[in-house]
C-alpha cells in the first residue's frame, strides 16, 4: 500500500482540471476557461506554500516538497500556455491532438496519486507522451511553416513545456510514491 499525501493529490487534481481546462479553451474555444486556469494557479501556489510550510514545521522529507513543486509547476506552465492562446484561434487538428495529449497525462497523474505505483500503467503514460510529441512535430513541420501558423509559435512552444512539466512530475512523483510505500 502506497501512503499518499493529501497535498500530492489536491495538487494533481489542480493540475488534472487546469489541463482539462486548457483542452476546452483551445479545442472549443472557451473564453472563460483562461480565468478559471488562473483560479486553479493561485489555488495551486497556495497549495505548495502550505506543503512547504509543513515540510519545514513537521520536518517531513525533502522528496515531498520536490513531487509537490513538479505538480505546481505543471500548473503554472496551463497558466502560461493559457496566456498565448490568441484571439482568433483557428482549427488545427494537430495542436488539439497535442492539449488533449497532455490533458491526459495530467489525469493520468491523477489516477498515480490515487492508486500507486503497482497499479499504475506507465506504459499508457509515456505511450501517451510520445503521442503529443508526434503531434507536436506534426505541427512544427507540417503547419509553423505558413504565414498563420508563425503566430502559433510560442502557444506551441508552450505546449511543449507542459508536457516536459507534466513528465518532470510523473518521476517526482513516481520518485516519492517509491520511497513511501507501506
Amino acid at each position: 500500500m502506497i501512503k499518499s499525501t493529501p497535498p500530492l493529490l489536491t495538487l494533481a487534481e489542480c493540475s488534472a482540471n487546469a489541463s482539462e481546462l486548457l483542452a476546452d479553451a483551445i479545442c472549443t474555444d472557451c473564453r472563460s476557461c483562461v480565468s478559471q486556469i488562473s483560479d486553479w494557479n493561485r489555488q495551486t501556489l497556495s497549495e505548495l506554500a502550505e506543503t512547504e510550510h509543513r515540510i519545514l514545521t513537521e520536518g517531513k522529507d525533502a522528496s515531498l516538497l520536490l513531487a509537490a513543486s513538479a505538480l505546481s509547476r505543471s500548473v503554472g506552465k496551463v497558466f502560461c500556455a493559457s496566456m498565448l492562446i490568441p484571439p482568433y484561434l483557428p482549427s488545427v487538428l494537430p495542436l488539439q491532438e497535442e492539449v488533449e495529449g497532455n490533458a491526459n497525462l495530467a489525469r493520468q497523474l491523477l489516477d498515480l496519486c490515487r492508486a500507486g505505483v503497482g497499479k499504475f500503467s506507465f506504459y499508457s503514460f509515456h505511450l501517451c507522451a510520445n503521442q503529443a510529441r508526434g503531434a507536436h512535430a506534426l505541427l512544427l513541420t507540417n503547419y509553423c511553416g505558413t504565414d498563420g501558423g508563425r503566430a502559433l509559435l510560442p502557444l506551441i512552444h508552450a505546449l511543449e513545456a507542459h508536457r516536459s512539466a507534466l513528465e518532470d512530475a510523473e518521476t517526482a512523483l513516481t520518485a516519492y510514491l517509491c520511497t513511501h510505500a507501506e
